[in-house]
Parts: C-alpha cells; structure tokens; sequence
C-alpha cells in the first residue's frame, strides 16, 4: 500500500501513522518501521521493496516530502512504485503539496492520498466538537501497540470543553497532552470549568491581548506581551495564526460596517461569527480604526505567516508587529 499523507494538521497526521505502526508486529518493529527524510529516497524505496523477512507488514515513512525538492532522478526513483509488495505500507508525508507537479502526479498514480487541515482557529464550534471527540477516544501509557495502552474515560462540562476550546485553539497536539493531564487529574470524576482553569492556561488570550495593544498603537505594551509569550515558548506560528484571525475579523467587521450593515445579526452572519452577542464588542474595537490600516495589518501578518513558515525566527515577527502597531498609533 503506497500513501500520501498531506496537510498542517501534524497531530491527525501522526495519529494516521499510529495507526500503520499498530499493524506492524511489535516483537519484529526493529526489522519492520523505517522512517526515511526525503533526501534518502533512493534508500526508502529499496527498503520497501523488499518483503518484510518476518512474512508480516512493513512500514516505512519518508518525511517531510514538499516534492518539489524532487527533480528529473527522483521521478525516475519513484518508477520503482510498481515494485513495491502489497505487504509494505510506504508513506510519504508533506505539509504541503503543489498538485500540478509530475512527481504529485506519478505519487497518486500508485498511492492513495489523504489531507488532513487544521481546523480555522475562529470556529470554535468545530474545536470544542474535536476536543470532544479526542477526549473520547485518547490512550494514556500509550505503547507501540495501543490496544494494550489505558483508554482515557474524561468528562467534562460544557463549560470546560468551551474553555478549552478557547484556551488551546486549534493545536491538537498541546489538546491531547492537557486532556491527558487532566484524566490523571480526574481520576474518574467530572471536571468543572474552575479546575480545569487552574491547570490548563489560556495561553491564545495572551495573543488577542497582543492583537489588542497592536491595534491601540501601545508599542511597549506589545513589546512586553510578545517577550511573555517567547519567554513561555508558544511556537510562533500559534501567535502568529491568532493575530491573523483577530486582525481579518476586525476587517470583515468594519468592512461590513462601511458598507451600511446596521443589523448586528446581518453583522455576525456576514463575517461568519457565531456568537451575534460578540458584534457589540467588536463594533466598538474598530469604531474609530482605519479600515486602510486594518487591510494592512492584515496583508502584513499574512506576509510574516509565509515567512514564519520558510523558517523565519521571532526576529522577523518582532520588526512585522512593532510595523502594524505604528500603523494605529495617533499621529
């Protein structure tokens, strides 16, 4: 079996991976999982042709497969698919993927393709629903073999899944470790909002104070929110992503406002905001901000976004922020 495994949900992305990995025989797992980079492909694809020496599953990984790192060579490489066993599962995993490329092509030609995508950090309502879902059916101890691991059996109140769903975002991976630390927490009980705010912290609220102080132009302010939040190491591209979401939001809704939209549930219909009560709040945010400014701040934190994602530093993402805070600073 020949897969392609796709997307920026690294967490479901994994999780797939577990799941071939649970295939393989854990007595035979030093002869039978191999994980490749993309460099040795000529090397991962010999190893998958091979039949396993056990008589069972193979499973070998090749990561971090942009494809366009692959020329003329590797399209030629990757003519060996057709040798490869039905008994090996070759995976190849990238965050993304150009469609139009021949090596893409020649990939799917062969193999199955599967996307995985993050869920868009304002819809809340589809993150409580996942974190749900994932407080259903997570393992704690988990082994290789993960009908031998401890099932979680986690409940929480409406209020606490809301919280979290605030506290995390869309971060699957940080939304398993909590839930994790809260079942041993638990020890069975139903945990209520108050507990589970003690020990899970709210650390996307830290990034709209940041959206906040930016777009009130308050530089030191914005200075000492970003030290706090590196010094705490959240990955950039979580701050960078809440900034982005709060940033086209505050767009849409003075966009709306603009246009003469006066009904706040009209308001909260057209800039896909679940909550109508949240409009009030919102019009007073933008009431006397440029909408010029606001489609800047946006085009540069997009900008920063690529940047952070070819492998920008904090460095960058500090001179972009300072730049959209001068943006609403009185002149």
């Amino acid at each position: 079996m020949i897969v392609l495994l796709t997307g920026d949900d690294e967490y479901a992305i994994q999780e797939q991976l577990n799941q071939y990995k649970a295939e393989i025989d854990a007595q035979w797992l030093t002869l039978c999982y191999h994980r490749f980079p993309a460099v040795q492909l000529d090397k991962a694809l010999s190893v998958a042709r091979t039949r396993s020496l056990t008589g069972g599953k193979k499973l070998v990984i090749v990561e971090n497969c942009h494809l366009k790192q692959w020329g003329d060579t590797e399209l030629e490489t990757l003519q060996q698919l057709v040798q490869v066993p039905n008994s090996t599962i070759l995976v190849f995993v990238a965050n993304n993927v150009d469609k139009r490329l021949k090596v893409y092509k020649h990939l799917v030609k062969y193999g199955k393709l599967f996307e995985f995508s993050l869920i868009p950090p304002w819809r809340y309502d589809l993150i409580e629903q996942a974190i749900v879902s994932l407080a259903a059916k997570l393992y704690t101890n988990t082994t290789d073999n993960a009908v031998t691991a401890k099932k979680i059996k986690l409940l929480l109140s409406e209020e606490a899944v809301a919280y979290l769903a605030q506290a995390i975002g869309n971060d699957m991976t940080r939304a398993a470790s909590e839930l994790r630390k809260l079942d041993i927490y638990a020890q069975g009980r139903k945990l209520e909002l108050a507990e589970v705010q003690e020990l899970v912290p709210c650390q996307t609220q830290n990034s709209l104070q940041l959206a906040a102080a930016m777009r009130e132009g308050k530089s030191h302010q914005v200075l000492q929110l970003l030290d706090d939040l590196l010094s705490r190491s959240q990955p950039l591209m979580v701050i960078v992503s809440t900034l982005l979401t709060q940033f086209r939001t505050w767009l849409w809704v003075k966009s709306a406002m603009v246009s003469g939209v006066k009904k706040d549930s009209e308001l909260a219909q057209l800039c896909n905001i679940s909550n109508p009560h949240r409009i009030y709040y919102l019009r007073q945010e933008v009431a006397n901000t440029s909408i010029n400014a606001l489609a800047q701040a946006v085009t540069m934190i997009l900008d920063v976004e690529m940047s952070i994602k070819r492998g920008a530093d904090g460095r960058d993402l500090l001179v972009v922020i300072l730049g959209v805070c001068r943006l609403f600073q009185v002149v």
